[in-house]
């Protein structure tokens, strides 16, 4: 009788080391490695000017430069509300940042860490009257960007 004791408390613990075996697993996931990657980076994306991507910082059109004059933001850093997503992963995140506006664009997303994304990690974009603006970044992610007032 106390073998079958000993043998069903040796189960039961083995279920249990099975059980939080599985959870550690799914709980380390790429997804919250990436979180976790991109909350502890140190790294800054700096780029250095090239003339290819020249041509892809803004538009010359007139109306551009019409809607620059009635922008309501003038050039400098804003605090804002930052609705992240990247559509590969399925992972989206809110965040409260600091965006460099020029132009009444968008030019860049400055984290607390000191990193940033620039034109070589994310497109520009218009700021609407409201302050929202749609930025697109590298491999699907995008930024909805809503400038504090």
């Amino acid at each position: 009788m106390k073998w079958t004791i000993h043998l069903a408390l040796l189960l039961l613990l083995l279920h249990l080391l099975l059980l939080i075996l599985i959870n550690i697993i799914f709980s380390c996931s790429p997804k919250a490695e990436n979180v976790q990657r991109n909350n502890n980076s140190n790294i800054s994306f700096t780029s250095a000017p090239n003339e290819e991507n020249d041509g892809d910082l803004g538009s010359s059109d007139s109306e551009d430069i019409d809607n620059f004059a009635d922008c309501k933001f003038d050039d400098g850093t804003y605090s804002a509300t930052v609705d992240y997503n990247n559509s590969e992963t399925g992972y989206s995140a809110t965040y409260t940042l600091d965006v460099d506006v020029q132009d009444c664009q968008v030019i860049q997303i400055n984290f607390p860490n000191d990193g940033y994304l620039d034109d070589d990690h994310i497109s520009y974009a218009n700021i609407s009257d409201d302050g929202s603006a749609s930025v697109v970044g590298e491999d699907g992610k995008t930024y909805q960007i809503q400038i504090d007032n």
